[in-house]
């Protein structure tokens, strides 16, 4: 027997035969477990992006910007189940490549789109409870604003005018140019009561505000405790960043918000 061969009892193997053996099972094993990674990966991003649709879909949120968002999830979801089932029969050139689209080229424009489109903010506060619960997540359309302005019942994001790095949350109540009267609670728009089912307690305050142009006056669906326009004044067009649409933390309170549109 030549040196560098072992012999147990009828088979043979020598050094480099066995080495190609281990790489070959490192090798499959490494497949596998990839497989296991992208098919993952495709059902995550298929269930998220079904989850996202459904949100643009009833929020009313289908703009451009937006159906590129759920292309580019379309996209990486496709990516992934190629990858799951073509693996071991493609050129790992082929499939490094493909990796790279999904793991570095698509996140860029996805991450712009979805913060040009969106915020997603905390509601520390209760002001605007029971409509929005307490230290829920919110998501807010950025674009319903760009060729329509705010309307009466929107609950809107703005930038406190008294400190424009804060950021609030609260209910359009009255436009530019009304007046808003408050008394014993019953809110008024130009002299006609209105109706709010979404307020939780009714103002315990009176006053009346005449809104002067291009200002907005905003108020917390929980009045007593609740600053807004009646104690700081009125919040000016370009302070309003977008439209409040979504709760989707907690779970319990996943939904859309109901913005209450109404004629005075």
């Amino acid at each position: 027997m030549s040196k560098g061969f072992y012999q147990n009892d009828s088979i043979q193997f020598t050094p480099s035969c066995s080495k190609s053996a281990k790489t070959i099972l490192v090798f499959r094993l490494c497949s596998h477990c990839a497989r296991r990674i992208f098919a993952f990966l495709g059902i995550y991003n298929l269930i998220s992006g079904s989850i996202i649709a459904y949100v643009f879909s009833s929020a009313q949120m289908l703009s451009p910007t937006n159906i590129a968002i759920l292309f580019i999830i379309g996209l990486t979801c496709l990516i992934y189940f190629f990858l799951t089932f073509r693996l071991r029969r493609q050129h790992w050139l082929i499939s490094l490549a493909l990796v790279a689209v999904v793991w570095l080229v698509l996140p860029l424009p996805l991450s712009f789109l979805i913060n040009t489109s969106t915020a997603r903010v905390r509601n520390d506060g209760y002001s605007m409870a029971e409509t929005l619960p307490g230290e829920s997540y919110i998501l807010v359309d950025k674009l319903a604003y760009q060729q329509n302005t705010p309307q009466r019942g929107d609950i809107v994001l703005f930038k406190f005018p008294i400190d424009p790095k804060q950021g609030m949350l609260k209910r359009v109540i009255g436009l530019p140019g009304e007046v808003v009267s408050i008394d014993q609670g019953q809110v008024s728009i130009n002299g006609t009561p209105i109706n709010e089912p979404y307020i939780s307690k009714k103002a315990p305050y009176s006053g009346e505000w005449e809104i002067p142009t291009g200002q907005y006056f905003v108020l917390g669906d929980n009045r007593p405790d609740s600053s807004d326009s009646h104690n700081w004044g009125f919040v000016p067009r370009e302070n309003i960043t977008g439209k409040a649409v979504w709760v989707y933390f907690p779970f319990d309170a996943f939904g859309e918000i109901l913005d209450g549109n109404f004629p005075p």
